[in-house]
């Protein structure tokens, strides 16, 4: 039986009671090991460059160095996880291609699924799938749908609809499973529905009882729920209050 593989963590935060609760949780993972803890972003930096971690839990306003800082100078980043207590921060976390946003404070069900999504993007590469686009198999042929012509994508029933700059695809796989296959720092899941991708999202929408309506600017101007339950993150990843 082949070992399961363990990945390198870096844990860089400079407050005392979140750097000993991302330890805490860390610790619970099988597939984690903690192989470096680092109290600023220079710290962060020299430990990123004297060595290889897979995934950094980085806080973005560290001191001397903000985390968007350190990976900014750094020519090969490990996979990143963003931890802050600061909305604002949310959009510019993601387009440094960030596995996830962690806004604190957040309990070990929150942490779980970004190391859930953490892995999936491991298991993706593992897998040798192309980085540029998603694969939709048809018949006999594997079609690469690149990922920055893709707008938004839908439920219908066990299939998925793709809609894209050139048009709808239909794929034969359900919608949480398309999810794992997206990188997640230019998708979001807004609705049990649908996932969209954030680039295309002009505006958002308030509706009554806390549901939104995200318009998009595809040539369709297709607009589409935002659920309860993900208005939060989507309104964070945005930089709305």
């Amino acid at each position: 039986m082949e070992a399961e593989k363990v990945y390198s963590v870096l844990i860089a935060e400079d407050e005392v009671p979140a750097r000993e609760l991302l330890v805490d949780y860390l610790l619970t993972r099988r597939e984690l090991k903690l192989s470096g803890l680092a109290r600023t972003g220079e710290e962060a930096l020299r430990q990123m460059t004297e060595r290889n971690f897979d995934l950094a839990l980085l806080d973005i306003r560290l001191p001397r160095l903000t985390g968007l800082e350190v990976l900014g100078r750094l020519k090969k980043p490990p996979s990143v996880i963003f931890t802050t207590a600061y909305e604002s921060y949310a959009l510019r976390a993601f387009d440094f291609g960030a596995v996830d946003y962690l806004l604190k404070p957040f309990g070990v069900d929150r942490f779980n699924r970004s190391i859930d999504k953490f892995l999936a993007t491991r298991d993706l590469s593992a897998r040798d799938a192309p980085e540029s686009g998603f694969t939709v198999r048809e018949g006999g042929r594997m079609h690469i749908l690149p990922y920055q012509e893709i707008i938004y994508v839908t439920s219908h029933g066990k299939n998925t609809v793709i809609h894209m700059v050139s048009g709808d695809r239909e794929a034969p796989v359900l919608l949480k499973d398309v999810e794992q296959r997206l990188p997640s720092g230019m998708f979001a899941r807004i609705h049990k529905q649908h996932i969209v991708n954030v680039r295309y999202i002009s505006w958002i929408e308030y509706l009554i009882g806390g549901q939104y309506l995200a318009f998009l600017n595809d040539e369709d101007e297709s607009s589409l729920t935002v659920g309860r339950k993900y208005a939060p993150l989507l309104k964070a990843r945005l930089g709305m209050d």
